[in-house]
């Protein structure tokens, strides 16, 4: 029985439907019709929050999920590339033909984006977009650097769809707050997705704000007065009932206390 079909008859089991076990587990039903019907693999934070909800153990899950793509792979592939072009053999060869294979291992090696902050001990928060194997499919990875470039950790967010990474500011606690976009969860297209993660890179909690329509998540910063934290990006305004060319985005300024809940 594979993953899909493994949480399906557990839910089952449990007496709940597509969209009570969604809204129980804080995912969307779009997520949870994909994963039941085998056509992605759930995150970590997924297969965390299914678990909590179908009471089993989240390692039971997780021995059924493929190993994600990760950013390293590409880099050791585009290491291994530069040493071939680099020799006799490599410079007979470079040519048209390879640029194809070229241009692909350096979009896979290069980050989409990456903004940082710094914390109170100096220590450094990254944020990048990467896993981005179609346009509605990326994950949001963060690194947490020393005062001297050292990396701490780096950790994988997001659901089995559409999240990328807009900015990262740092907490007093030494942790940091993530803003970015989400079709994996909320209530819309996309959402305005807000990460809590704490200095050890461990996902305190997670945020979305937004409707029916598309909301996208681009920057973060601190309130003059400490008290909460103000959120830019866009929201999306539309006449008919789904999303359409009459649609129009327009700038999103909001605020959120300590906890991520809205101000005013």
């Amino acid at each position: 029985m594979n993953l899909g079909e493994r949480i399906k008859s557990l839910r089952k089991k449990k007496g709940l439907t597509q969209a009570e076990l969604a809204e129980q587990s804080g995912l969307s039903i779009r997520t949870m019709q994909r994963i039941e019907n085998k056509e992605v693999n759930p995150s970590a934070y997924s297969l965390k929050m299914l678990s909590k909800v179908l009471k089993v153990d989240l390692e039971d899950l997780n021995s059924h999920k493929k190993k994600p793509f990760h950013f390293n792979l590409s880099k050791s592939l585009m290491t291994t590339l530069i040493s071939f072009l680099g020799s006799s053999s490599g410079k007979k060869a470079i040519g048209f033909t390879l640029m194809p294979i070229i241009a692909i291992l350096l979009y896979l090696w290069l980050p989409v984006k990456s903004n940082h902050g710094y914390s109170p001990n100096e220590a450094q928060y990254s944020v990048t977009t990467i896993n981005c194997g179609a346009e509605t499919v990326c994950d949001i990875e963060v690194t947490k650097k020393d005062k001297d470039g050292e990396i701490l950790w780096q950790h994988t967010f997001g659901g089995t769809s559409y999240d990328r990474a807009g900015e990262v500011v740092c907490t007093e606690d030494g942790g940091c707050l993530v803003v970015g976009s989400t079709s994996s969860f909320g209530k819309g297209n996309y959402d305005v997705l807000l990460l809590k993660i704490d200095s050890r890179g461990e996902l305190v909690w997670q945020k979305t704000y937004g409707g029916f329509f598309n909301e996208y998540g681009k920057s973060i910063s601190k309130l003059p007065d400490d008290n909460g934290y103000v959120i830019e990006g866009t929201q999306q305004t539309c006449d008919t009932p789904n999303v359409s060319n009459e649609c129009k985005d327009y700038v999103w300024v909001f605020e959120v206390d300590e906890d991520g809940e809205l101000k005013g």
